[in-house]
């Protein structure tokens, strides 16, 4: 099965490369976020989606985010 992802590209007329050279990204890189093998975040989601012209919910699954604690004796 195809990803919506590797669809919306080939619908937008762009190679694996010439996609991963507009993003800065590796054509590998591209190809393991479009078969789900790598995660993105929102920034990265959000570039993705604008260089295809759609909204970021459009192709990505939200996720959740958890905040961050410090190790060794920091504030919660």
């Amino acid at each position: 099965m195809e990803s919506l992802l590797k669809l919306t590209r080939e619908r937008a007329g762009m190679s694996l490369e010439h996609a991963a050279k507009r993003l800065s990204i590796s054509p590998g890189y591209l190809l393991q976020i479009e078969n789900g093998a790598r995660g993105v975040g929102a920034p990265r989601a959000t570039q993705i989606a604008e260089l295809y012209e759609l909204g970021r919910e459009e192709l990505f699954v939200p996720t959740r985010f958890m905040a961050r604690y410090r190790s060794k004796g920091g504030k919660s």
